[in-house]
């Protein structure tokens, strides 16, 4: 028997792919919208959704995954026409119509990036597969408040920083004006060129800023975990890698310039850690060393705090009970040092590996770790490249074989990074799963005997 397909299961028939021309479809609503109007945008909308229905019905998934893309694109809209009638009539228009507007556009595409993310869990083949073998458990909450005096509410800093993020949107306006005014006038004085760079750079900064602001106060309330010992008897995946990485990781996932504007002006873009904690779901709860001293906890995986002199024992300790440990390649010591021990004390099976590096980078990494007894590192793969700092991943044979898996560009609508990790891990999580399912069966015939 031939094995399954990534993200199919045993039993089921491949299913339908989305239609590649289906992205397209928002971008040119947009240009509908400013051109013609909303009516022809929403009409243009409606025939994809109807495309979109027809591709996907063998998939409820993929309906709610469509369902939060389209709110997605028409909260952009919306906020696309409330900046072209402020430009058009120069003003809020009456009773503040156009910021309205905008706020409602903003609470579409919130509220469409929730649904996105629950019906990509959904659409995972790993948590089908899992539940269908009776090991996809719930989230278990994690840790406690992290311990010190917290004297500003969050609230204060959420209603801060919104309003801060308010302000940039509105310098926005004002560019927008100050530009129709420059392109439209012939005597201009010399310094109205500098007035529009001066809001433009006003924009960005406070765009950053109370996106910042919102982005800190959420990780400074967010649960620690004091101790290994807290882990005890609970499922979670170890995440370890170089602090080094921790800044590029944990800032939003990179997309096109467009994309990137429009999710800095609307809303706080997830790192890729938090899509890796995602991605990896269905093996348990995400828990990485903190670097030390840091203020706040990164988002994504929970932290727990070690001393930096005395940080290799509780690690090996944790790794022992970690259901599935994932190490992301960095140059460090700590880093080999990590591969080196997983090998030693782990199955093949709980140990994966993440590539979040061109080919000459890992290259040189390859040549930095030599020989990795039992395993060695595979050559480098390409795929075709996302727009993520993770490239591929490396998962083990049980005879410490490995094989590296480029990542590839999933349907359309997905999450690119949640959506390609899905598919590449499939063989890793089929060992796994049939490691743990061996384990169980072991140890009910043991119980049984006695």
């Amino acid at each position: 028997m031939s094995r399954p397909q990534p993200g199919q299961s045993p039993d089921r028939l491949p299913e339908p792919p989305l239609p590649r021309w289906l992205p397209a479809v928002f971008p040119v609503s947009l240009l509908v919208a400013v051109l013609w109007g909303p009516v022809h945008a929403a009409v243009l909308c409606g025939v994809a959704f109807v495309a979109v229905g027809y591709a996907t019905t063998r998939k409820p998934a993929l309906w709610h995954l469509a369902a939060g893309t389209g709110l997605c694109a028409t909260g952009v809209l919306a906020q696309a026409f409330a900046y072209y009638l402020m430009l058009r009539d120069g003003s809020l228009g009456p009773h503040g119509s156009a910021a309205v507007l905008f706020l409602l556009g903003l609470q579409f595409f919130l509220h469409g990036r929730k649904v996105r993310r629950a019906a990509q869990l959904a659409l995972s083949g790993l948590r089908r597969h899992r539940e269908e073998n009776g090991l996809l458990e719930p989230a278990e909450p994690l840790g406690g408040p992290r311990p010190g005096s917290r004297w500003i509410p969050f609230a204060t800093t959420g209603i801060f920083g919104a309003v801060v993020s308010g302000l940039g949107s509105l310098f926005l306006c004002f560019t927008l004006l100050a530009l129709r005014d420059l392109l439209t006038t012939d005597d201009n004085p010399w310094w109205a060129s500098l007035v529009v760079v001066g809001l433009f750079v006003q924009t960005v900064l406070f765009i950053g800023l109370g996106n910042t602001i919102l982005r800190t106060s959420v990780q400074y309330y967010d649960t620690v975990v004091s101790s290994p010992n807290d882990l005890a008897g609970r499922r979670y995946v170890l995440y370890l890698r170089s602090f080094r990485d921790d800044q590029r990781l944990s800032r939003p996932h990179r997309i096109p310039l467009p994309g990137a504007w429009l999710g800095a002006a609307v809303g706080i873009g997830q790192g890729e850690e938090e899509r890796i904690a995602d991605a990896l779901s269905w093996a348990g709860t995400l828990v990485g060393v903190g670097a030390p001293g840091e203020r706040v906890p990164r988002a994504g995986a929970r932290r727990m705090y070690l001393p930096p002199d005395d940080w290799q024992t509780p690690v090996s300790t944790m790794m022992r009970g970690a259901a599935l440990v994932v190490i992301v390649l960095g140059k460090g010591r700590g880093t080999l040092w990590e591969i080196r021990e997983a090998m030693r004390i782990l199955p093949p099976e709980r140990l994966l590996l993440l590539v979040p590096m061109r080919e000459k980078a890992y290259d040189e990494f390859r040549a930095l770790a030599g020989d990795l007894t039992p395993g060695a590192l595979p050559a480098y793969r390409r795929g075709r490249a996302l727009s993520a700092r993770v490239r591929g991943i490396i998962h083990f044979e049980p005879d410490w074989t490995a094989e590296f898996v480029a990542l590839r560009r999933p349907s359309p609508l997905e999450d690119q990074l949640v959506g390609s990790l899905d598919r590449a891990m499939w063989p890793a999580m089929v060992r796994l799963t049939e490691l743990e399912l061996g384990l169980e069966r072991r140890a009910d015939g043991r119980h049984g005997e006695g």
